[in-house]
């Protein structure tokens, strides 16, 4: 009898153990935004396909007017969608809001409101990557030393300064 208590006790300890974790795991495959929104995860980036599997990956967001979120994994691949609506086939008037992961704070801020640093290409494929500030000051530290790094407010970036991604080939398998 006392085994049997004993086992009932593990037993219904051990659920409780199992719902937490899973409950934990749930809930750490999504991401809220500042203005509510959800961002599934795991999600893709469209414009490089790379895959976000946590909150950590997601640079950047566009929340549409009807509830769509598409999220980033780098603030150039958000600037290439956001640049070129023709490409991705949305209309800019259907963009509700936008954020971007604010270097230091790691928080997103409106792009509208940061600095952006744009870095000469890391990885050659890839493109140039840019990092976003809450102030001049911080961007110009952040650049400092660099020689290849410009220094832009939002309305300042173009096209032309993230330059269109290039496709990897993709291998069959």
């Amino acid at each position: 009898m006392k085994n049997n208590v004993l086992r009932s006790v593990s037993m219904i300890g051990f659920l409780f153990l199992m719902v937490g974790a899973a409950s934990y795991a749930c809930a750490a495959q999504s991401l809220e935004t500042p203005d509510g929104s959800k961002i599934e995860l795991p999600a893709t980036c469209p414009v490089c396909e790379m895959k976000m599997a946590s909150d950590s990956d997601v640079k950047a967001v566009i929340v549409f007017s009807d509830g769509k979120v598409v999220p980033f994994d780098k603030i150039s691949d958000f600037f290439r969608y956001l640049l070129a609506p023709d490409t991705f086939g949305f209309d800019p008037k259907n963009v509700k809001k936008t954020f971007v992961l604010e270097h230091d704070s790691k928080k997103f801020v409106g792009p509208k409101d940061a600095i952006f640093v744009l870095g000469p290409e890391t990885v050659p494929m890839m493109g140039p990557e840019m990092e976003a500030f809450s102030n001049k000051a911080d961007a110009e530290k952040f650049a400092s030393g660099a020689k290849d790094k410009k220094i832009l407010a939002f309305s300042q970036v173009s096209l032309q300064d993230v330059g269109p991604k290039k496709k990897m080939m993709k291998m069959k398998h």
